[in-house]
């Protein structure tokens, strides 16, 4: 019989599983994403407010990747809401939607700019984040075929 070693982060990912399961996401791509930049923001998130005597850097890096992590979340709760497939008229809102987005997002730069966040770290934040997103889709499309 094989055993199952435990970790603080395989519970983490099994309580962001079934969140993200009682939320509406049921595609296993999708929720695995967002496991991961879920998960990837809570733990730099927390290691930066733990440094933050040291450093704020990784906290600006964590603020970061929780950028991609929203981007990602509205973009799935958006369209996991459609049944039956795309339908004209809703691109635009989906773009209108990203749009928005965007501006809080500048908003929030500028604000965070001017209370002493480090650019490079958001940067190297938003840069992290949209790779653990596109690594998890890869990842996640290899084991389907495997």
């Amino acid at each position: 019989m094989m055993h199952m070693k435990f970790s603080p982060l395989t519970s983490l990912y099994a309580a962001l599983d079934a969140w993200l399961w009682r939320q509406g996401i049921s595609q296993p791509g999708i929720r695995a994403l967002l496991r991961h930049e879920i998960a990837a923001t809570l733990l730099a998130l927390l290691a930066g407010l733990g440094l933050m005597a040291i450093t704020s850097w990784l906290f600006w890096f964590g603020a970061g990747i929780g950028v991609m992590c929203w981007i990602f979340w509205s973009w799935a709760r958006f369209f996991s809401r459609m049944s039956g497939g795309i339908q004209p008229g809703v691109l635009p809102g989906a773009l209108g939607r990203w749009l928005l987005r965007m501006l809080v997002f500048a908003l929030a730069l500028c604000l965070g700019l001017r209370v002493g966040a480090s650019a490079l770290a958001l940067a190297a934040g938003v840069a992290f984040g949209a790779a653990v997103g596109l690594v998890s889709l890869v990842a996640c499309g290899r084991s389907a075929h495997a």
